[in-house]
């Protein structure tokens, strides 16, 4: 097999328990840039909560937003799939019946649909600001990629109104919310053309339920050994744990690197 690109997932992939980035993971994006290869992020996090990633390397891209919003190292953005407009205004509806943590991310930019502690908290734990308040008007002008609902367990059953989405996760504290057709199964496909790379040319690793899709039909699929069962059963392979080098064991398993 050869791979042209690799697509990595951050949480429990690129990061272990201590959220950081292993030795051995970062020994081995080197070498396999040293080998020519174009090396991706694809990940549910809103685009402000990947910068710091290039603190630890000079990534390709990136396919944020659980693939709705994709960006080279530039900044140049290479494909998007924005939520439908009527989901939006019908949200900010149901926040003046009820409102509950919700939130709202445009490309770069992300909003609380209505002030929210649970909010604040999660942009603490990532050392930024919290988010202003959504305003409707935005609708009109600026597409949103993808929702945020916290304490599922509790507010879900609140964003069920909206026709045009599709729910997925990676943690259990919030839920992502996307346009129905979206996913990292085809943000990454249609990044990757931008380089001329085709679907067999890739190579991708996640654990979460949100990388389901993307293990099963896009390229060939790695699963962390510390992945869900769902995430392994979708792979191709399964590697070992995030923390026992599994990024780098598989990418010389291999032949990567």
């Amino acid at each position: 097999m050869s791979f042209r690109a690799i697509f990595f997932d951050i949480d429990g992939t690129l990061l272990g328990r201590d959220k950081r980035m292993p030795p051995s993971t970062l020994h081995a994006l080197k070498k396999a840039r040293e080998n020519g290869v174009l090396l991706f992020v694809a990940t549910g996090r809103v685009t402000p909560m990947t910068y710091f990633l290039r603190d630890y390397f000079d990534f390709d891209g990136f396919a944020a937003m659980t693939g709705q919003y994709c960006f080279d190292k530039n900044g140049k953005v290479l494909h998007t799939l924005a939520i439908d407009p009527e989901d939006i205004r019908l949200l900010m509806q149901l926040q003046k019946e009820e409102p509950f943590p919700c939130l709202i991310a445009e490309g770069r930019e992300c909003f609380a649909a209505t002030p929210a502690k649970h909010i604040e908290d999660h942009f603490l734990r990532h050392n930024l600001l919290s988010p202003p308040v959504y305003d409707i008007l935005r609708a009109d002008c600026h597409e949103v990629y993808q929702l945020m609902v916290y304490d599922p367990e509790i507010y879900l059953p609140r964003i069920l109104p909206l026709k045009h989405v599709r729910i997925t996760h990676a943690v259990g504290y919030c839920y992502d919310i996307l346009p129905q057709n979206g996913g990292k199964q085809i943000g990454i496909p249609a990044m990757a053309a931008h380089y001329g790379i085709r679907n067999d040319e890739i190579l991708v690793f996640g654990d979460g339920p949100n990388d389901v899709d993307m293990l099963r039909d896009v390229g060939f699929g790695v699963a962390m050994g510390n992945g869900c069962a769902k995430a392994k059963a979708a792979a191709n392979y399964v590697t070992t744990d995030v923390d026992d080098d599994g990024i780098y064991r598989a990418l010389k398993e291999l032949g990567v690197i």
